[in-house]
């Protein structure tokens, strides 16, 4: 089964980035996708072929996925996310074969449920609530979070705006889980935020 908290290491071609990931890490994030968007080919996969060794030693079971760089994906064998950047779906599937890791960031229901036929195995649906990251972007709400998952037949993490009070309500409407990015990355103590999200996705499926 998936992990149900997904950290989105965006810039983290960013030394004080780096730092930040590492932590959460340690605090326990099960999951991490290295994103960036701003960086060329060659930055980021020294980046990430400088970072996944010393992600691995903090947690060897730790699940890792790379964002649109399929090459990268393939060159050290992690999953790959795509979405309006990056190869399609499908694109990426025949290239990767079918035992690698696929997601895709939807952001209404019809995309949603391509990528689902496609075959991508779980989805990020986005903004859920709105967040700095995208400003003016409206946010798609806890309804359509809701009509997406019970829409699909893979796992669906809410995304934007993600914060520990707002995991059970998302869990609520069906959602996998959760993928953050600020609320951990720009926390003053990131292990601390983590230790905080895992409490509440506990205790959410507790009261399920």
């Amino acid at each position: 089964m998936l992990p149900r908290l997904l950290l989105i290491a965006d810039r983290f071609t960013e030394p004080h980035r780096v730092d930040a990931v590492r932590r959460a890490v340690a605090a326990g994030v099960p999951w991490v996708q290295l994103r960036d968007h701003r960086v060329d080919f060659d930055t980021f996969a020294r980046a990430a072929e400088a970072l996944v060794p010393m992600l691995k030693a903090e947690n060897p079971n730790l699940l890792l996925s790379v964002n649109t760089n399929l090459d990268v994906a393939r060159r050290l064998g992690l999953g790959l996310h795509v979405g309006r950047r990056g190869p399609s779906v499908a694109e990426a599937r025949r290239q990767l074969g079918p035992g690698a890791l696929l997601g895709y960031s939807a952001h209404d229901l019809d995309a949603a449920r391509r990528a689902a036929d496609e075959g991508a195995d779980y989805l990020l649906f986005s903004p859920v609530f709105p967040t700095a990251s995208k400003p003016g972007v409206p946010a798609v709400g806890l309804e359509a979070l809701a009509t997406v998952c019970r829409a699909v037949a893979v796992p669906v993490l809410a995304l934007g705006g993600i914060t520990p009070e707002r995991v059970s309500v998302c869990l609520q409407q069906g959602a996998h889980g959760v993928a953050v990015v600020s609320a951990i990355l720009e926390a003053p103590d990131p292990a601390a935020a983590v230790r905080q999200f895992l409490e509440r996705i506990e205790n959410a499926l507790h009261h399920r």
